[in-house]
């Protein structure tokens, strides 16, 4: 064992390996002794008891596993794993001291292990790659639950390899785990995340390829032209008119050549009669069909065109009569898996309605004929080995060719047309479907795979099927880094969608522990945060004290994202800096949606040493600990941080963020802090180092000073208002740079409130903020220092004047300012008795529903009332607000979330 990395790289079959301190002839032992122990396992009730096993026979289950690598249900050898190469946790030793990465991550999509396999969403490993090595050393535990394709695997392995695929230092990948709830997923990551396998290592020359080329291609003749294979055949839907009844060809009617475009309307072929697209009538037919042996009813379609190249040409054929009979045929001919009908799903049935719209209504409707008997030649395939490479090679692509929803699109970038691939997260089908050659695809990923065989991992992760809520084979404080792409509400229905590649693996999601939001499997967002919840309790469990998890986070929804770093608080962990994690490249969708989001973050977050913790919970008063856990915060918080080559601000050393950050940790352990808002802003002050708005160590700031030395400007906060609380902070920003007239603020202020202000949240007054918030100077008495030093340093003709001088005090009348601590003290005492006030109207307002409130109002109702241990007032009132504005904010979901805790607490 070299630097903790365990010695497990596949080798070929006529050579001895070691697995787990064992040792077999070759790798086909090794495999043949870990089946047969699962196999035992797997008749034993309590072992499929598991959270998130999956669905499944033993004989699939055990067809697709390769353990203890990898198994298609829970591994059960994650802890021997661990025990081999880990090293246990030891407050005594532990001499880690890391803060978060800083740097914003731009990596685009083009590494050439990301493109292998094809799926919903991936983060490309070079990315993945660069925390890994900063939070880790080689041969220390890299752990991804939300694993997908394995991206995290293939970076944690290839830690320190060149592009040329050279390792850069010995020993310097590190070892991992895998978890994912999808079969699908698992499958696919315990090939990325492990050596190449020996038949994919034989390329298109191999076993694999001879039998693709004679069982699999032959489905793809072009019939007469002496075994000419195509590359692809285009099917049209037909379309109905709704006032003459004609039936036509849409592909003969919906591409306007001149353009060329899609037509969004065209006229009816028959009458005339102008029909728009998306409220077309689609033509039905009704035909036998012999493998579920009943008549079906379903959207009419016709193949329209075949295209094969020869050379760096397409040629286009015109399908024969030969062509559509022999596609009849294969229609016809017997196959291994029959088709089950779609259960009812969320993508099938609510959301596309396909068995009404489209006449979906079982698996094999959402392949062609031809593409369903040669994915059932391949899941059919005899040899164990063979079929496990073959079905990772179809599943590679399946998700972007495989399938009827692959589009055919007419747009300036492709005036003849060409496939583009399906609508990405939907089970959409297209009126104009391309028909892949799953042959021919199967045979560029060996090509592929030959392409990039140096770069493949030497080593083998640990791969589990299984919930990211409960792996208790994962010891307790025995993982050293965490990076994790976890679902995000309802953005992609996984398992759902990941039906069309688990049909073949016939092992398939038990989706009871999926954590997304779905209206059939009564999934709201509070349902979703709960089980985020559970998963990052389980991270934290398993993660070394002082160690961090990355989330990586891609969502447009504010709920979602508050869910996300509740659910990452709550259990536990701190988060210390958010960054942006830029994959460069868009999608289709993401090209025309506006609203889309097309750049990812990564939230960085650690778990306190135990030390630490009970230190701080100790020290004598809640006000002392504040201090503490302000001071041990900001050594997990980067310095500096840079965007495009410019120092930027670091929120996290924001005194309003840390502040937050303190109460919600001490109330999560049932502690109020006794601190107000501006008491802690004034104190910070006199404690800590500040420089350009943020708080700094004694240690930290020459760091930030020589760093800051290098740019000509000061980093510049950016705020965003959304509510009443970030409209203050934005104020007080403003007047601190600018003390100003209400004249002079109102235009820009009003310039703020734009489309992301809160749904049920009321809009302020900008003149009641002002008064209750700052101060303004009557014109009597000397000027503040405040607005002293923005006149004489803006203003030519003010500067030198004293105080009480009169021209000074003629342009300062009537200016608002920030006032000094003492000053903002009593301002925040006499709002927060005004904000009282109005919350008791709330408590007795009358009917089930407050459509319109004052967050800050709620937020201080919640504050005083959890500090008075009347948890029935937070309970009843947050059942009053709208469930949305609730998830919404994370101050309010904080009280609410302890008052349901202590109220379970005390029954």
């Amino acid at each position: 064992m070299m630097n903790g990395q365990l010695k497990m790289n596949a080798k070929k079959s006529s050579a001895s390996v070691e697995c787990l301190g064992m040792t077999f002839s070759d790798d086909h032992e090794r495999r043949r002794h870990f089946l047969a122990i699962l196999a035992d396992m797997l008749k034993d009730p309590a072992f499929r008891e598991q959270e998130g096993f999956p669905e499944g026979s033993d004989e699939a289950i055990l067809a697709l596993s390769n353990p203890p690598y990898y198994t298609a249900c829970p591994n059960p050898w994650l802890s021997e794993f661990i025990k081999t190469v880990g090293k246990q946790f030891s407050e005594d030793d532990d001499d880690y001291s890391i803060s978060s990465f800083s740097l914003d991550v731009v990596e685009g999509k083009n590494d050439p292990l990301y493109a292998v396999p094809s799926y919903h969403t991936k983060v490309p490993p070079k990315a993945i790659e660069k925390y890994i090595e900063h939070y880790t050393k080689p041969g220390e535990i890299v752990l991804d639950a939300f694993c997908g394709t394995g991206m995290t695997g293939v970076a944690a392995l290839n830690c320190g390899r060149s592009s040329a695929g050279r390792s850069a230092s010995s020993g310097s990948a590190r070892n991992v785990i895998l978890i994912d709830l999808s079969p699908a997923a698992a499958f696919v990551a315990s090939f990325m995340a492990a050596p190449l396998a020996e038949i994919l290592d034989e390329g298109e020359s191999g076993s694999l390829g001879e039998f693709i080329s004679g069982e699999v291609l032959p489905l793809y003749e072009v019939q007469g032209k002496n075994g000419q294979i195509f590359d692809y055949a285009v099917f049209s839907e037909w379309g109905e008119c709704d006032d003459c009844g004609h039936q036509f060809l849409l592909y003969d009617h919906i591409i306007d050549h001149s353009v060329p475009a899609i037509k969004s309307e065209y006229d009816c072929p028959s009458c005339g009669t102008l029909i728009k697209s998306r409220a077309a009538k689609r033509a039905f037919s009704t035909e036998y069909d012999p493998w579920i042996k009943s008549q079906t009813r379903s959207a009419k379609t016709s193949m329209v065109l075949l295209s094969r190249r020869v050379g760096q040409q397409a040629v286009r054929l015109v399908p024969s009569e030969a062509d559509v009979s022999f596609y009849n045929e294969i229609g016809e001919r017997s196959v291994h898996l029959i088709p089950q009908p779609l259960n009812y799903s969320h993508m099938t049935h609510e959301r596309n309605n396909l068995p009404e719209y489209w006449g979906i209504t079982h698996i094999h409707h959402f392949f062609s004929k031809r593409n369903y008997v040669a994915l059932d030649k391949i899941a059919a395939i005899s040899e164990d080995e063979m079929r496990r490479s073959a079905l990772f090679c179809a599943l590679t692509i399946l998700e972007n060719n495989g399938t009827r929803r692959n589009r055919f699109y007419v747009d300036k970038r492709r005036p003849n047309g060409s496939p583009i691939g399906p609508l990405s997260n939907t089970l959409y089908v297209p009126s104009l479907q391309t028909e892949t050659n799953i042959g021919r695809k199967v045979n560029q990923t060996l090509k592929s795979i030959e392409k990039v065989r140096h770069l493949w991992p030497r080593n083998n992760a640990f791969v589990s099927t299984q919930s990211a809520t409960s792996f208790p084979l994962v010891p307790d404080n025995s993982i050293d880094f965490i990076f994790t792409d976890p679902p995000f509400g309802g953005n992609i229905n996984y398992s759902e969608q990941n039906i069309l590649y688990e049909w073949w693996l016939q092992v398939f999601t038990n989706n009871k522990c999926e954590a997304i939001t779905n209206n059939v499997q009564q999934k709201g967002i509070a349902e979703y945060a709960k089980l985020m919840e559970l998963a990052f309790k389980e991270y934290y469990r398993v993660l070394k004290p002082g160690r961090y998890i990355v989330v990586e986070f891609h969502n447009s929804a504010n709920s979602v994202w508050n869910a996300i770093q509740f659910a990452l608080e709550k259990s536990g962990f701190i988060v210390s800096n958010v960054a942006l994690l830029d994959k460069i490249q868009t999608t289709l969708h993401q090209d025309h949606k506006a609203a889309a989001v097309n750049k990812d973050l990564a939230i960085t977050a650690y778990k306190p040493k135990p030390g630490v913790e009970a230190e701080l919970l100790s020290v004598g008063t809640e006000t002392q600990g504040i201090w503490s856990f302000v001071s041990e915060h900001l050594k997990c918080v980067p310095v500096t941080k840079a965007v495009g080559g410019e120092l930027a601000f670091v929120s996290e050393r924001d005194p309003r963020v840390l502040f937050d950050r303190a109460v919600a940790w001490f109330v999560r352990h049932g502690v109020l802090v006794p601190l107000s808002h501006q008491e802690f802003l004034a104190e910070v002050n006199s404690r800590f180092s500040i420089r350009d708005g943020m708080v700094f160590l004694p240690g930290q700031i020459d760091e930030y000073d020589r760093r800051r030395a290098r740019d000509a400007q000061a980093p510049q906060i950016e705020l965003f208002v959304s509510d009443e609380r970030s409209a203050i902070d934005w104020i007080a920003d403003f007047l601190r740079r600018r003390p100003s007239t209400y004249q002079e603020i109102h235009p820009e202020f009003t310039s703020q409130l734009g489309a992301g202000w809160k749904k049920h949240e009321e809009r302020p007054e900008l003149a009641e903020l002002l008064e209750e918030n700052f101060l303004r100077f009557d014109g009597s008495n000397d000027v503040p220092s405040q607005i002293h030093s923005y006149l004489s340093s803006n203003f030519k003709d003010l500067r030198g004047l004293e105080k009480d001088a009169q021209r000074l005090k003629v342009k300062a009348k009537d200016r608002w300012y920030v006032p000094d601590p003492s000053k903002a003290r009593d301002l925040e005492q006499k709002r927060e008795r005004s904000l009282l006030k109005e919350f008791e109207s709330y408590k007795s307002a009358p009917g089930r529903r407050l459509k319109e409130f004052r967050l800050e109002v709620l937020r201080a109702g919640f504050k005083t009332a959890w500090a008075g241990k009347d948890y029935k007032t937070i309970i009843g009132i947050a059942q009053k607000i709208p469930d949305e504005a609730l998830q919404e904010d994370e101050k309010l979901l904080l009280w609410y979330d302890q008052a349901l805790t202590r109220m379970e607490a005390d029954a």
